[in-house]
Formats: C-alpha cells, structure tokens, sequence
C-alpha cells in the first residue's frame, strides 16, 4: 500500500465512521482505528429548590475514537494505544487527545505488560458487571462514590504499569502507579502518592466472576484508602441476573467508610430487544447517620444490528437525609447532581454505534 493509498484510507476511515467498511485494519495488525459514539436526549431532575433550569438536554457519553496496533519486536510483540474522547454534544470542548486508555508495552507468552494511563482493575470489575454502561442508568452514582464527595473510586490511573495475563477462562490484572491524578504536566511524579491493584476474572459458560482489590496512598478525596470488591452473573434462558458486593475503608476520611451492594437483571423479549433493571444500596458511613442512599435503574434496549442499538433508561437516586450521591456520576457526560436529602432523577433517549 503506498504513502497516499495509506493517508485517504485512514481520512475516511476517521470521516466517514458509520461505515463498517471502514472500521477495519489499516496497516494489517500495525494500526486499527476503531470508536464508539454515544449521544443522548435527557430529561433531568436535580430535586435541588435553588435550581429553576431542569429539563431537556444532549449529552455525549464517553464517546472516543482511537488507534491501536502491535508490531513485530524480536520474539515479542510492541503493542499500542492512543483514545481519545468526542465530544459530540459540545465539540472540542472537554475533548483532549489521549485523554483516554492511552499506552505503550510489550506482549508475548508471558502476558503482556503496558505503561500508561488506563483503567484501574478494581474499576474493570464494575465495568464488566454493569449493564447500563455509560447511560443514565450508570452504576458510579453509588459504586465508588461517598455521600459528600461523589465518584472517586473508578479511576483511570496515571503513570500506571500493569501486567494482564489471559487464559480461557481467567483474566488476571496487577496495576501499580505513582503519581495516579497527576495534573502538571512535566513535573517529577509524586511517589509519597501512589495505588496498587489486583484483580481476577473468571467466565466459563454462563458463569461470570470477578474479584478486586484496591489500596490507594494520599488519594485526593478518600486519603489511604481500601477498597474491594466481588461481583458475580449468570446466565440462563431469555435471563442474566447480577450481584455485586463493595467495601470501602479509608485511614482518615470518615466518608469513605461504607459498604455498598448491587443486584441487576437482563431479559430478553425478543431477539433484538432486552429489558434491564438495576438496584444499588449504599450504607451510612461509619460514624455518621442518614448518609446512605439506593439508586434504581431501568431501560430497553434494542440492537438494530451488531454494532448500532437505541434504549430507552432511565435513573433515579434516593438519599437519606444528609447523603447527595447524585443520579448520574460518572460515564454519562451531563451528570446529574443533587444536595442533601435530594432525589434526583434523570430519564434519557440514546444511540450508540461501535466501529
């Protein structure tokens, strides 16, 4: 393939992205292009009495456009990454180049080992769990959020280096990272803050397992903090069913000290359409009262093909008296904030193609 054969190829594949044609190899296993846009039309509630703007509005949900590709390295292999979020809602704005999973290692029979900025296992394993990835419905409201800090626990690390190992069966994720929320540019990474974490996945047939552990040092908002958690699926007929477990224990935030659970569902009624529900819990805090919340969340969702499907969710959080974890934390890019003792709610109309 010559040099211009290479360039109008890759500006198509980047222009013209709903064309599955497209979104293929460009240079064999040396470079992919592949995306996800994700937009919605909401309608929210913040049940907050000083807000008098609620209602309808667009959002881009974690939308991205990204290359990969691995090349040749002796007996090994060099593998790469660079994702980006779109914003599609608002354009360039909140849009940063390889403000994504964005990384660069080796691969071979051993694993494979990357440095970069990427997804913390402890956050995968909810990830993995979740079934209304990015939509109103987004399990963050609650998992890896406190009552008065909102979501901190489902990071994307920086100065990260992990180690990933596959099997049939098994997924095994080791990260350890200095420096994870760095925010200045060019400066000496800061090792009195750091986090380490593990994580193993298990799929066999209809059995999902997953299992996490988290330990963060100096993290903005939790300080040091623990953090596990286990979440489990089956499937079995038209159904899925979902449970999950969280546990929370920081050294000096009280907020960050609490448990949380999970039960989701899937059901399938016809063979293009689903329907979803998901119920979170979250418990006071220690040493506090009325600090706890739940979130429900229900939706359909239609696939009209393997790569394009429309729903319809919707998400509603109801705190006790003095919690304001919000309707949507996380994932959704218009989220959906409250005050104290609030039950925001938010009701939304999506589209999302994969290429």
């Amino acid at each position: 393939m010559n040099k211009n054969m290479i360039i109008a190829t890759t500006v198509a594949a980047i222009l013209l992205p709903t064309q599955s044609v497209f979104a293929a190899k460009i240079l064999d296993d040396k470079l992919e292009i592949y995306g996800k846009v994700h937009v919605s039309i909401d309608s929210s509630d913040r049940d907050d009495p000083s807000v008098t703007n609620d209602g309808i509005g667009v959002s881009s949900n974690s939308s991205r456009l990204g290359f990969k590709g691995q090349l040749p390295a002796g007996n090994l292999k060099f593998i790469y990454q660079v994702e980006s979020e779109i914003r599609f809602d608002e354009g360039s704005s909140g849009s940063t180049l390889a403000g994504r999973n964005t990384y660069a290692g080796l691969k071979g029979n051993f694993g494979q080992i990357i440095v970069g900025q990427y997804d913390t296992p402890f956050k995968t394993i909810a990830s993995k769990w979740g079934i209304f990835g990015d939509s109103v419905g987004e399990r963050r409201a609650i998992l890896g959020a406190s009552y008065s800090d909102g979501n901190q626990l489902n990071e994307r690390a920086k100065n990260s280096i992990m180690y990933t190992y596959k099997t049939k069966t098994l997924i095994f994720d080791a990260m350890y990272a200095n420096d994870p929320e760095k925010g200045t540019s060019g400066a000496t990474d800061n090792t009195d803050k750091n986090m380490y974490g593990i994580s193993l996945r298990y799929k066999s047939g209809p059995l999902w397992l997953g299992i996490a552990n988290e330990s963060w040092q100096g993290q903005s908002k939790a300080g040091n903090v623990d953090a596990l958690r286990i979440g489990a699926k089956y499937k079995f007929g038209i159904a899925q069913v979902g449970v999950f477990y969280e546990s929370i224990d920081s050294d000096n935030k009280a907020q960050w000290k609490r448990d949380a659970t999970g039960l989701n569902a899937k059901f399938k009624i016809s063979k293009k359409t689903d329907i979803r529900a998901q119920y979170l819990v979250v418990d006071d805090a220690d040493g506090t009262t009325d600090t706890g919340a739940t979130k429900i969340s229900f939706g359909i969702f239609h696939k009209l093909d393997k790569k394009a499907q429309v729903y319809l969710a919707y998400g509603a959080t109801d705190n006790d008296a003095n919690a304001k974890f919000q309707a949507v934390d996380g994932g959704h890019g218009d989220e959906v904030k409250t005050v104290n003792g609030g039950n925001p709610s938010a009701l939304s109309l999506g589209l999302i193609y994969k290429f």
